[in-house]
């Protein structure tokens, strides 16, 4: 569903003059093998939704089902999960070439024997942007992105998880042996590793937390009965702090949090008002819009002004010149786009919708011309 939209400009370079262009809508049956031009497409808007994800990791401690034995905790993970929550959101669009509003522009020949010419602008993906030769400061950015930032106070888990995983074991054996009616008990000993079990170990380090506390008591008190300056005392009761805490991770757990962005580009219809993005799970964070066992997230697309009077204007001047026109245009229409995600998290956005609008031309003497790149629409003109 994440797609990649990346815009260059080029410029192309044709005879036009003081003169006039002729453009005609490209379909399957125009026959264009004598002619001289260029193509060039009005653009169709994409909805940009962008997503900001936090993703919770639960990892249960090595000493979990032991917290509430030997530490008396009964609040810890005891098993691992994922939890998902969505952070942000917004609604930005993007446009693309149409492919339904394809033009071919080619030039009288009166344009021709003057001889006069003008840079026409395009996009690489074929938009009309400028016929004046002027292109826009900087190309735009990658449309799509997917970031991930761990928590980097969590890399190193479970530090102490058994520091020593085996331990010394003496055994004493005694053997009796009889020598001529006499009983006699040998003893020996008989000394081997063992590996401790999780019990045994969940006992050391609950030990180890006892130390520390005690540790930590003896240095605030003035037990040591030594005159640490008090930036030192801050400094080592800091540290036995976060080696308590460290020890503490074997029952009670660690949360880990990566954040996620996700781009999404939605095509907006005329024959749908209600727009699928994506599901959005608690426990599996986004899936496919297709996907069950989730919320759905969906686009909701409402017009903001009634087009139909110019629409019924335009329609009837575009049929009674059907030879003599210029560079075709978009007037858009403004929409309003809705997305609630939750209950505190809603996003509400007007934006220019090229397709919902309609489309018309210019004066066939309209040889500089600058458009709108986002929709088509004409920003100057002039005018022989």
């Amino acid at each position: 569903m994440r797609k990649l939209f990346l815009f260059i400009f080029i410029t192309v370079l044709f005879v036009a003059g003081n003169g006039q262009v002729s453009v005609r809508k490209v379909t399957g049956n125009t026959d264009l093998a004598d002619k001289q031009g260029v193509f060039y497409a009005l653009p169709s808007t994409y909805i940009k939704v962008e997503l900001k994800l936090q993703k919770i990791e639960y990892l249960a401690g090595p000493y979990a089902e032991y917290a509430a034995k030997y530490l008396d905790m009964d609040d810890v993970i005891t098993s691992d999960y994922d939890e998902y929550a969505i952070l942000d959101a917004t609604l930005n669009t993007i446009s693309v070439p149409d492919p339904e509003q394809v033009y071919f522009a080619t030039m009288t020949d009166k344009v021709a024997k003057e001889g006069k010419a003008v840079l026409f602008s395009l996009t690489q993906s074929g938009l009309a942007y400028d016929l004046r030769g002027t292109l826009p400061d900087q190309p735009l950015q990658n449309m799509a992105s997917l970031n991930i930032q761990s928590d980097p106070g969590n890399r190193d888990i479970f530090r102490y998880f058994a520091e020593t995983n085996l331990y010394e074991r003496f055994d004493t054996i005694i053997r009796k042996v009889v020598v001529d009616t006499v009983t006699v008990e040998k003893v020996y000993l008989d000394q081997k590793w063992v590996e401790k079990t999780d019990e045994q170990k969940a006992v050391e380090a609950a030990n180890k937390i006892s130390q520390i506390r005690q540790a930590r008591y003896n240095l605030i008190s003035g037990y040591q009965e030594i005159p640490y300056e008090a930036s030192t005392v801050a400094y080592m009761d800091q540290q036995l702090q976060k080696l308590e805490k460290e020890y503490l991770t074997l029952f009670t757990g660690i949360s880990l949090r990566k954040t996620f962005s996700y781009t999404f580009f939605v095509k907006p219809t005329e024959e749908n008002e209600i727009l699928p993005v994506c599901v959005f799970s608690e426990r599996s964070g986004i899936k496919d819009a297709a996907a069950s066992g989730g919320e759905k997230i969906e686009l909701k697309l409402e017009r903001t002004g009634d087009f139909s009077a110019v629409q019924s204007v335009v329609n009837k001047r575009n049929s009674v010149n059907t030879d003599n026109q210029g560079f075709y245009y978009r007037i858009p229409a403004m929409t309003r786009v809705k997305m609630a995600l939750s209950k505190d998290l809603k996003v509400d956005a007007v934006f220019p919708v090229s397709q919902f609008g309609t489309v018309t031309y210019l004066p066939p003497s309209a040889t500089s011309v600058q458009f709108y790149e986002s929709t088509g629409g004409v920003k100057t003109m002039l005018v022989d």
